[in-house]
């Protein structure tokens, strides 16, 4: 410590006045430390606790360590998939699913022409937009926790992708479901489609809107998640008027009710993880986590249902059983 602040701060001294030793040292010893110092920094930097944080961070209350220092850089941000921190499995848990989902595009394609070989294109386009929309909010959201230790307003405009993505993704699940719900009742259908598109629409604009992207509208952004995915028991109840729980059980309903459960259930896991999980582990199985689990369950849930719609929309057309 001494000789370094001495390194820094002595007055510099030409080459001639120098001893001989020093000089023939010199060289050696400035090019081969200094690089491989900061190579070890760049490829696992210290990590820090909560109290070390900005105040715009916004960090999980119930985790208190292994926070990745700011970056200003995508490159360093990217290296940190490399060595183990506290949003490793926020990472992981999304961006593997999501290259599941864009992977199963192409054989699902096949899977159906050679089960309903009278497939439409416009049908497969709503599965596919389906599909695609969950692969795209699971990977922008694998990218938004990746680059969160980039900078306050990188972290911030990614925090507006996920929002997007994530409400992208409930178009997606909306719209294919009330397509094989009401594909013998195009008016109705398009009607629902607007009414989604329009909640939707007033949602991403209160989301996108940098005035309550902070910590104190985070209740209000997840009251307006729960309301327009609330929104979906009225086409429900709409199809059970018309037809009963019959129909609704060859739709696919069970799935997409399912696909609620475990989204609600993810939604208020955070106080059953702080209580289950050790704080040791906080890393391994927090609530983030879990919720990223549970919505990767749920877009499942969904696929099910929508190919359970499927099979029983090219089986009976419109000869509905009730």
């Amino acid at each position: 410590m001494i000789f370094d602040t001495f390194l820094r701060f002595r007055v510099p001294v030409s080459p001639s006045d120098q001893p001989d030793q020093l000089q023939k040292q010199q060289p050696k010893q400035q090019p081969k430390q200094q690089p491989k110092q900061q190579s070890k920094q760049q490829a696992k930097p210290t990590l820090l606790n909560i109290t070390e944080l900005p105040p715009w961070y916004d960090p999980n209350p119930y985790i208190y360590s292994s926070y990745r220092p700011l970056t200003n850089s995508w490159l360093h941000s990217l290296l940190s998939w490399t060595y183990l921190h506290n949003e490793t499995t926020n990472i992981f848990s999304h961006l593997i699913p999501a290259v599941i989902l864009f992977v199963g595009l192409g054989w699902l394609y096949e899977h159906l022409h050679s089960r309903h070989v009278d497939l439409t294109q416009f049908d497969w386009t709503v599965v596919s937009v389906q599909l695609l929309s969950g692969a795209i909010c699971l990977l922008v959201s694998a990218v938004y926790h990746t680059g969160l230790n980039h900078s306050e307003g990188v972290a911030g405009r990614l925090l507006g992708c996920d929002y997007a993505g994530i409400m992208g993704c409930m178009v997606g699940c909306f719209g294919s479901g009330l397509h094989f719900g009401f594909y013998c009742c195009p008016g109705v259908k398009w009607f629902y489609w607007g009414v989604i598109v329009v909640l939707s629409s007033m949602n991403a604009v209160f989301l996108l809107n940098p005035r309550f992207s902070g910590p104190e509208w985070r209740r209000v952004r997840l009251g307006g998640f729960i309301g327009t995915g609330l929104s979906a028991f009225a086409p429900i109840a709409h199809a059970w008027v018309l037809w009963g729980p019959v129909y609704l059980w060859n739709i696919g309903v069970p799935y997409y009710l399912l696909e609620g459960l475990l989204l609600f259930i993810g939604c208020w896991f955070w106080e059953i993880s702080r209580i289950l999980i050790p704080r040791q582990i906080r890393h391994w199985g927090h609530s983030h986590t879990t919720w990223h689990i549970f919505v990767t369950l749920a877009i499942v849930s969904h696929i099910a249902g929508l190919l359970s719609a499927m099979d029983y929309t090219y089986s009976r057309g419109c000869h509905i059983a009730t």
